[in-house]
């Protein structure tokens, strides 16, 4: 498993497979999926990339991404690499040096995908202790694993349900809302900042005015982008936006009854309490 510098994200996430003896490692020697390199030197970001999946494969294991920018980053590049033979040689020479070998061989996927196939419904279904009934969620995939198609988690990514079928699952409710997939700005953001958050804020105010209980995500930088921006944008946009953002690995491990520190709950940053509330947690 990727680990992810949202720790409780990567808390949750444990939480999850663990409770289901789902067979996973971290690696220390792991680094950055070298996305954010990608538009400044190609041979970097493609090195980085392979470096983690040549770790998984000497392990042969498949790899489990948190971020939704890893997974793309890591099956783009496992792609170029397969069908580019020149950056193949370039790359495994460097990584040689360790005594590393990109092949390809193995599956990169999101933990998303883990839960709703390995794990599946029914299984989580069975171990529910506190059922979500009276909760209204609304769900952010994120760009990075709807598109590409190819690469998408959802075989219908232009209408994803599993988010949402997991959700149901818990008892909860998960309408649509027109601004669902919008994009989480956290590219722009290193651009336009100001921008980057009144895009932000017009959609956590079109979640806060139809009156959803929270926000659920499945990637710690569009958390981050809706969770830790909050008091700015209420500044910029002259309203009040409170809005609890919880991951979706989180919200299972509420079913399930483990407790909200062993969640990482203490670590969010939006008012989740107005959700723990609800299903009977007086404090985190």
């Amino acid at each position: 498993m990727v680990w992810s510098s949202q720790y409780q994200y990567e808390i949750s996430a444990r939480k999850i497979l663990d409770t289901f003896r789902v067979d996973y490692k971290t690696f220390p020697e792991q680094q950055c999926c070298g996305k954010p390199l990608m538009c400044v030197n190609i041979d970097t970001w493609l090195t980085l990339a392979a470096r983690i999946i040549a770790i998984a494969e000497r392990e042969k294991k498949d790899i489990i991404t948190l971020c939704n920018g890893c997974y793309l980053s890591l099956n783009e590049a496992r792609k170029i690499l397969l069908e580019t033979p020149e950056k193949l040689e370039l790359v495994n020479n460097i990584l040689s040096k360790e005594n590393l070998k990109f092949t390809g061989n193995i599956r990169i996927r999101h933990i998303v995908s883990v839960i709703w196939e390995d794990i599946g419904v029914d299984r989580i279904s069975d171990r529910i202790k506190i059922r979500l009934d009276n909760l209204k969620l609304a769900v952010h995939y994120g760009c990075h694993v709807l598109r590409p198609k190819e690469f998408a988690i959802d075989s219908n990514p232009e209408r994803p349900h599993i988010v949402e079928d997991i959700i149901q699952t818990l008892g909860a409710e998960s309408p649509y809302y027109p601004e669902k997939f919008d994009c989480c700005m956290i590219l722009l953001s290193n651009a336009d900042v100001k921008g980057a958050d009144i895009i932000r804020g017009k959609k956590l105010l079109a979640i806060q005015r139809r009156k959803f209980d929270a926000l659920v995500t499945i990637c710690p930088l569009c958390q981050q982008s809706y969770e830790t921006r909050q008091k700015r944008i209420s500044k910029l946009i002259k309203e009040k936006i409170s809005v609890p953002v919880i991951y979706l690995t989180q919200l299972i491990g509420l079913a399930l009854g483990i407790p909200p520190k062993e969640l990482g709950l203490h670590l969010n940053t939006s008012p989740v309490e107005v959700i723990l509330k609800k299903i009977g947690y007086e404090h985190i």
